[in-house]
């Protein structure tokens, strides 16, 4: 008894009407998308849109945030660059004692 998937496999190696579109297939293939495939389109759309919206008022809320600690940073330096420019010892700076470093034990024998 032959074998008939040898057979198809040969149809098949030479191409055939399979591979070739038709007219139907054609029109098919140029159809604007469904209502279904566009509802899904204009969902996903929204939804992003949706998203860059939060998105966009989470970054603005942080650049507010940012803006005020920036604003004290500045502040807390226009205090202190006074302080450290002027000469030392007017501010109750620190008065860094130096010491000798300690002598090294003896060897011993």
């Amino acid at each position: 008894m032959p074998d008939h998937r040898a057979k198809n496999n040969r149809r098949n190696a030479a191409g055939g009407l399979h591979s070739i579109a038709t007219l139907q297939t054609l029109a098919n293939g140029a159809k604007p998308c469904e209502r279904q495939h566009m509802a899904t389109r204009f969902a996903r759309l929204e939804n992003e849109r949706t998203r860059l919206e939060r998105e966009l008022m989470i970054w603005e809320e942080r650049s507010r945030a940012t803006a005020t600690k920036l604003v004290k940073v500045g502040a807390g330096i226009a205090a202190l660059r006074p302080a450290l420019l002027e000469a030392p010892g007017r501010h109750g700076g620190c008065v860094v004692e130096r010491r000798p470093l300690a002598a090294p034990p003896a060897e011993r024998d």
